[in-house]
């Protein structure tokens, strides 16, 4: 499974407040590359909580892509963004 950081954490919330009536993101798999959106939590969807609630949701097959990444956060020029990263052996 995926590992969050506390700084994707905190950007993840600045996420949900920045859209009232999100309280879930889902990471997802388009054009090749893993992004945020929104939705609602499906069937075999795997889900991630945070402070008991849960907040990310996901397929099984991206949690298996997933699997062995870190979920960061970093400041850019246009502001924090969320990276993958692959954990260190």
């Amino acid at each position: 499974m995926v590992t969050i950081t506390e700084k994707a954490w905190k950007r993840i919330s600045e996420l949900q407040s920045a859209r009232p009536g999100v309280t879930v993101v889902r990471l997802m798999h388009k054009d090749g590359r893993v992004k945020c959106g929104v939705g609602v939590q499906r069937k075999l969807d795997r889900v991630i909580e945070h402070a008991g609630c849960p907040q990310l949701l996901m397929t099984p097959g991206v949690a298996r892509c997933l699997s062995g990444r870190i979920l960061d956060a970093r400041d850019t020029s246009r502001g924090p963004r969320l990276r993958l990263k692959r954990i260190s052996r």
